[in-house]
């Protein structure tokens, strides 16, 4: 598979059709509340994925770098706090994370993103953090579902059944 190719594809179309339509101050109330529209938007993105990469297992068999850009969410170990996360992994080194991308009420921030509102207060937040993803990734050896923070695993147990509507949709 052209890890590249579907990485960038990948972020084309969560760019074009789902990331300028999130409500992102129901979102964050959502994180607050009972992750409802949360989970709604992780099945988004996660439908994405499937559609992009052409299934949920993204096992690399090549050579050279694979990045892949997934769904997931994360909670700070020191807050306590969940967030909604897309996940940067090279899938050609055991699933080395490489970035997070927060969504949150300022919309969505790289952690990377130096001096962009947001940030640094995100990085507080949430640093450091627990992580688990929509994805299947059979070379993952740092990420462990069965140690996973019980509110992750909670998210990801039942995200299927929730259906966010999105700020261009009827309901």
């Amino acid at each position: 598979m052209d890890y590249e190719n579907k990485r960038k594809q990948y972020i084309d179309h969560i760019n074009a059709k789902i990331l300028p339509h999130i409500d992102y101050f129901k979102l964050q109330k959502s994180y607050e509340t009972d992750m409802t529209y949360a989970k709604g938007i992780l099945n988004r993105f996660h439908e994405a994925m499937l559609t992009v990469y052409g299934g949920e297992c993204l096992d690399y068999l090549g050579e050279g770098d694979a990045f892949a850009v997934i769904p997931g969410v994360i909670q700070g170990r020191e807050s306590g706090k969940l967030c909604l996360a897309l996940l940067e992994f090279d899938l050609s080194s055991h699933c080395e994370h490489w970035n997070t991308v927060y969504l949150c009420e300022y919309g969505a921030i790289s952690q990377s993103g130096g001096k962009r509102y947001g940030t640094k207060e995100m990085n507080a937040m949430f640093i450091p953090y627990d992580y688990g993803y929509t994805a299947n990734l059979p070379n993952d050896i740092h990420c462990d579902i069965d140690r996973l923070p019980r509110a992750i695993r909670d998210v990801l147990s039942d995200f299927r059944q929730h259906h966010a509507v999105l700020r261009n949709e009827q309901a």
